[in-house]
């Protein structure tokens, strides 16, 4: 998915680069200036050092001057970061409308038809699902991974430059790393597996509750103890608290950054200080040690947070991406070589969708919906293979002892299974429509807010 966003807004992606890296250089200007500055002031010869007439020539002026000069350059890089985000916005934007469309118009398809292995189970709400809310999410993730060049450079170039200032103080921090990444490596697992879990409650949470607000709605029922059982039965604390661990997987992320930060700047100064005598240490080496050990976890935490929402979200991602880039593949089920062959299928909410299911599943070329014509279809012609399919159980067994000597085979597919009679009777025998009599579903998806 990031590839096809690159292909179609490669433009977008370099500007935000290019406004997100300003913004971090501007930053980084105005605390080395502060720095700087402030050094010169407690030390007129402090620049010199540096033999740059530039320098000298820019501190010389009056305080609030120089001040005001990197205090406009660091505002300025805030602003470019906003409008990075402004712009990928836009961006992300249109990239999921583009997504969107290349759904529907593969959806739309009849004659290919491979798509729909990625939705088989349940076509319809899946189909919903993939179009109200994993395209929104897979631009969330596209656009999170977008961003993560940027701080994937600034923690690169502050690594680099913590080798150059210091590099056997930086050994110093080797065990807080490798904690660090056993952490980051449970959090991300455990957004994945909360994710998912938070996909199959929320919705027959959401179905249960929806009972319960009707019947306080259409005054069905008066509120009492039994209507607190109800609630609690509908799990809605254990949904609620998924929709919670969800969001706070990117704060654990930012909290133990912090955490690990703060730790590790502390142990590099009392490592720091006991090298020597505090008269004779270098705080400026030490202060700027610490200001690429910040930017090197600033870096650190915006690609563990990109990580986070590409875990948090892969289910959606994995459902777009194989929708819009289907394996082929042969039919799963042998297919029948000859004959009248009868289908039935307990979900009424894939009855438009048979033929497609059908073609992809057993390779059927010729089926027809059971109605009228298609039993004038079957006694006034001679067919080498015709497959009559229904989601109507009453209908059906009645077709099936109506055609009985016509038929050569009877497939039943029940709860993801497909059971075959060979022998028609027998299905005549087992089958009883009042087991298969089944109301549509509520297949909408429920919308939960996506960040």
């Amino acid at each position: 998915m990031t590839k096809s966003y690159y292909q179609q807004e490669k433009k977008s992606f370099w500007l935000i680069q290019l406004l997100m890296g300003l913004s971090v250089v501007l930053g980084l200007a105005w605390v080395l200036g502060l720095v700087a500055g402030l050094n010169n002031l407690n030390d007129p010869n402090y620049l010199k050092q540096f033999g740059s007439e530039i320098l000298q020539g820019f501190y010389s002026q009056p305080f609030f001057m120089w001040l005001s000069q990197i205090s406009v350059a660091g505002m300025i890089g805030v602003f470019l970061m906003y409008q990075s985000y402004q712009i990928g916005v836009h961006s992300i934007i249109r990239f999921q409308v583009r997504v969107l469309r290349n759904v529907l118009k593969t959806v739309n398809q009849t004659d290919e038809v491979d798509w729909l292995a990625a939705v088989a189970d349940e076509p319809r709400k899946k189909t919903h699902r993939i179009i109200k809310v994993s395209v929104q999410l897979t631009g969330l993730v596209v656009r999170r991974l977008v961003r993560m060049l940027v701080p994937m450079l600034t923690f690169l170039v502050a690594f680099f430059a913590l080798l150059k200032l210091d590099a056997e103080l930086l050994l110093y921090l080797i065990p807080f790393a490798l904690i660090y990444l056993v952490l980051l490596y449970f959090i991300n697992r455990s957004a994945a597996r909360n994710q998912v879990k938070l996909t199959t409650v929320s919705e027959s949470s959401n179905k249960k509750m929806s009972g319960v607000i009707d019947d306080m709605l259409f005054q069905n029922k008066s509120y009492d103890n039994d209507t607190v059982e109800e609630i609690e039965a509908t799990d809605y604390r254990f949904f609620s608290l998924l929709r919670y661990r969800r969001r706070l997987a990117e704060i654990h992320v930012v909290w133990v950054n912090s955490l690990f930060l703060i730790l590790g700047s502390a142990l590099i100064v009392i490592a720091y200080s006991s090298f020597g005598q505090a008269a004779t240490i270098d705080w400026l080496h030490l202060i700027l040690f610490l200001v690429a050990l910040r930017y090197a976890g600033s870096g650190l935490q915006e690609m563990a947070s990109a990580t986070v929402a590409f875990s948090r979200f892969l289910p959606d991602t994995e459902l777009v991406y194989q929708l819009l880039n289907p394996i082929e593949k042969g039919c799963q089920e042998d297919p029948i070589e000859e004959g009248v062959v009868f289908y039935f299928n307990s979900n009424i909410e894939t009855s438009s969708m048979l033929p497609q299911l059908l073609k992809l599943n057993h390779g059927v070329k010729q089926c027809y919906e059971l109605n009228e014509k298609s039993s004038q279809l079957i006694t006034s012609q001679e067919h080498e293979v015709i497959w009559i399919y229904s989601v109507k159980p009453l209908l059906f067994k009645q077709s099936v002892k109506k055609f009985q000597s016509q038929i050569s085979k009877v497939l039943l597919y029940e709860n993801g299974y497909l059971r075959c009679y060979d022998d028609v009777a027998k299905f005549l025998t087992e089958f009883n429509p009042e087991q298969h009599q089944m109301k549509r579903s509520n297949f909408e998806v429920d919308e939960d807010d996506l960040y």
